[in-house]
């Protein structure tokens, strides 16, 4: 009962919230559930909390890695690499590269096993090896991120988006297939400003078929997209809405059980109203959308809005009878809808 409640909790957080709650969870080595008292914080304090947690973690024994990374350059490669695999591991491994010139790391990297290359980029710490991950080989930059998706190191390829160039990037997009993949890495990004550059470098018909792919799975999934679409910029989130609201009918009906599930109308009404008038009308007016518990949400989500008035403007593309209802249910709940018509010339209303 326990395990169930703190799941739930996790569940009704923000989807920044879960995110960040999640790396912090991967950092600390323990489950997601047993941080979700952190929900009491906003996204931003959780993540301030995180880096803090990063460089106690991973500054505690600084001086000690130095001093490892300057006897290193004493060894020869081959044998270095012999040293590492079998008796430093890892860990260590992750521990001590940043600290090593970037061309040397690099060197050794290459003879390295890749199951193992790939075992230390999952301890590594992104600050301390900004120069040599900006400037590490693209076969390698595609290999280690081909068996970190397969492996499902979602948060860890996360961390990394920020550091790799962007043509890496584009390439490294291609070469996953696995549409869900892109999604879970996608909703670990540490900048949705950097996410907003790589989706734009997206080929058309590939983030269609990520949208669609999202809009078809599970409720999670398209907890992840919901964070991919609203985080990026303003011009950005219309080109995905408007991807979104040309999906068959059977898509949309999925994103709005799904919606429904997750809670989280206060994040797709403002994407619908980032569509054009004929696809917010095909979407408000969905029949699955018109049922009584759902109309109630929606209504509690609009009070719950920093600005309701470009979500009010969808209101104008219902249907009579579906406005009548709508208002009839929130009148049951207490509330009562501005009416659009009146709004319309105080928020430039088309």
């Amino acid at each position: 009962m326990a395990m169930s409640t703190t799941k739930a909790a996790l569940t009704a957080l923000s989807l920044a919230q879960r995110a960040e709650i999640i790396k912090l969870a991967r950092l600390c080595r323990v489950e997601d559930d047993s941080l979700a008292w952190l929900g009491k914080l906003e996204a931003p304090l959780i993540r301030a909390l995180r880096e803090q947690a990063t460089a106690a973690m991973f500054d505690a024994d600084r001086k000690r890695f130095t001093n490892m990374a300057t006897a290193s350059r004493l060894l020869p490669v081959p044998i270095l690499v012999l040293i590492i695999e079998r008796f430093i591991g890892p860990l260590l491994c992750a521990r001590v590269c940043g600290l090593v010139p970037a061309a040397r790391a690099i060197e050794i990297a290459e003879k390295l096993k890749l199951p193992f290359l790939v075992d230390a980029c999952i301890e590594l710490d992104p600050r301390s090896a900004q120069e040599l991950i900006g400037k590490f080989p693209l076969r390698l930059v595609v290999a280690i991120a081909r068996e970190l998706a397969q492996r499902g190191e979602y948060v860890t390829m996360g961390r990394f988006i920020d550091l790799i160039a962007l043509d890496a990037i584009r390439t490294v997009v291609d070469a996953i297939t696995d549409d869900a993949k892109l999604l879970h890495i996608a909703f670990f990004a540490e900048s949705t400003e950097r996410l907003g550059d790589i989706v734009a470098r997206i080929a058309p018909e590939r983030l269609q078929a990520v949208v669609s792919h999202a809009a078809t799975g599970s409720s999670e999934l398209w907890a992840e997209a919901l964070a991919l679409i609203s985080g990026v910029d303003v011009a950005l989130q219309q080109k995905l809405a408007a991807i979104t609201g040309e999906l068959p009918e059977s898509a949309l009906n999925n994103i709005v059980k799904n919606t429904q599930a997750i809670g989280r109308w206060d994040v797709l009404l403002p994407i619908v109203a980032r569509m054009d008038q004929r696809q917010q009308k095909r979407v408000i007016n969905l029949p699955v959308i018109q049922d009584d518990t759902i109309f109630a949400d929606i209504v509690l989500a609009v009070f719950r809005l920093p600005d309701i008035r470009p979500v009010i403007l969808l209101l104008t593309q219902l249907e009579a009878g579906a406005r009548s209802k709508l208002d009839g249910v929130a009148k049951h709940i207490g509330l009562t809808l501005p009416d659009p018509a009146l709004l319309l010339p105080l928020i430039g209303g088309r």
